[in-house]
């Protein structure tokens, strides 16, 4: 892909983070206060939400936005430039592509209203990122430029690097179990284990207690590889909706819940809860066999798995559920052994 043009990027929070990592000594604190200075001048807070960014084309860039006093952007779409950095000059990057990224709900938890245009919000309800995707075709750390036409007249800017919760950069192969693999045959934790007091009711789900019921059983009531064995497609969501750090588990959850329920027909919906013991940092077992890499791992991951066991799709973080949607409705419908006699 050929170099559009060279672009001076004021990178905000992401080259503050970058030089606070990178650098020593007095350099270090010039570079601190010279990154410092620039994210005061930016106009848009940014931050890429992408868990599992690496080399390939449509990547899917998750882009949270909002203004520097914390004003969340939403609706409508931004314009978007992203370029490998100049490791000479790391306030310039060499911009490869330019193209649009559209707002994305958290499902559960949408902002009210929408346009076509995007609209600064103040202490009201709901959240959401913008969603893109964009080719990256060499490792190390991009620049993001985000433009804003608001729909107050104002435009306003913003810039950040990515990935930054991945040393070295973006890396030249997925790091969690992506599209065209075969899917780990996991032997998640399902109601049917605490019934026989095997494990407690809240490492299955979060959302219970200790000593409480288990929530939405429907998908909590079998395990990635008895589906699989069976021989039908599986959605599988890696969630903590208790101690999820960005508070998109929960919702997503119930989200996720509910859309079993208008899908059973499809697929087989399954919840792994992350933590098996949160207060000791002990994941369960099922997530960290998808979820946990060698920098750690996030959550919320959402994987669709076809008949034959192999991953077709997959969102990090923020599920996209008109894409699920318009995955299952390809999907065949499976009449259940239990009604097939009635």
């Amino acid at each position: 892909m050929p170099r559009i043009h060279r672009l001076h990027l004021a990178l905000a929070a992401g080259l503050l983070a970058l030089t606070a990592c990178t650098s020593d000594g007095d350099d270090a604190g010039e570079a601190s206060e010279d990154a410092a200075a620039q994210a005061a001048e930016s106009e848009l807070r940014v931050d890429v939400a992408s868990f599992d960014l690496h080399v390939g084309e449509q990547q899917r860039l998750l882009i949270g936005v909002a203004t520097m006093d914390q004003g969340l952007v939403a609706h409508g779409e931004v314009d978007i430039a992203v370029g490998p950095l100049d490791e000479d000059e790391p306030d310039q990057a060499a911009i490869t592509q330019e193209t649009t990224a559209s707002f994305l709900p958290v499902p559960g938890d949408e902002p009210e209203g929408g346009g076509a245009q995007p609209t600064v919000l103040v202490g009201e309800p709901g959240t959401g990122v913008y969603e893109a995707r964009v080719d990256l075709d060499e490792p190390g750390l991009w620049a993001l430029q985000v433009t804003a036409e608001l729909a107050d007249g104002t435009t306003r800017t913003g810039s950040t690097v990515f990935p930054q919760r991945q040393p070295g950069g973006l890396a030249e192969e997925p790091q969690v179990p992506a599209v065209g693999d075969e899917a780990p045959r996991t032997e998640n934790l399902t109601v049917d284990d605490v019934d026989g007091e095997e494990v407690l009711p809240i490492m299955v789900d979060s959302r219970a207690g200790e000593d409480s019921d288990v929530p939405d059983h429907h998908i909590h009531d079998t395990t990635i590889a008895q589906a699989i064995e069976d021989g039908r497609p599986v959605v599988a969501l890696f969630a903590t909706p208790r101690f999820c750090m960005s508070r998109f588990c929960g919702p997503i959850t119930e989200t996720f819940a509910d859309l079993a329920e208008q899908y059973d027909d499809r697929a087989e919906f399954v919840h792994v809860e992350v933590w098996r013991d949160f207060d000791a940092q002990e994941l369960n077992e099922a997530a960290a066999e998808w979820i946990q890499t060698e920098h750690g791992g996030n959550e919320p991951w959402t994987f669709l798995i076809d008949d034959e066991g192999t991953i077709i799709a997959r969102w990090d973080n923020v599920l996209d559920v008109e894409e699920l949607r318009t995955e299952l409705e390809q999907l065949p419908a499976v009449t259940h052994t239990e009604d097939a006699g009635e």
